[in-house]
């Protein structure tokens, strides 16, 4: 299987007015932040990531959620991205799905080649 590194996550504009508690989220099972609930992120806030997960070749996706304490958590949207062979460097922006939602979201990423290195290394 092919594997991408996760670099960062920019928040352009929070879904509310006090930051969201974003969490990140792939195959219903979440991916980060590792070891705790959410990390809270505001407009223009860049968050590195640095995590490298294995994919399958073709379309992904990578839920954004919002993390609320008293109703359900919100999925906030989707970052759909094209895994092929070719090891480089990537952004998506996210596709909203909350209904009334402002947030917005952009993903920076890099297929890895096949020893699972990054271009950089």
């Amino acid at each position: 299987m092919p594997k991408i590194r996760i670099k960062s996550v920019q928040c352009t504009t929070p879904d509310e007015i006090d930051k969201d508690e974003m969490y990140l989220k792939k195959d219903g099972h979440k991916i980060w932040p590792e070891g705790e609930l959410y990390h809270r992120v505001d407009t223009g806030d860049v968050e590195k990531i640095d995590l490298d997960i294995e994919v399958k070749e073709g379309w992904n996706e990578i839920e954004v959620w919002d993390f609320d304490f008293v109703t359900l958590n919100d999925k906030l949207g989707v970052f759909k991205f094209k895994v092929d062979d070719n090891p480089g460097k990537y952004s998506t922006t996210m596709t909203l799905l909350e209904r009334d939602s402002t947030a917005s979201y952009m993903l920076f990423w890099e297929i890895l080649d096949k020893d699972g290195k990054s271009i950089d290394d």
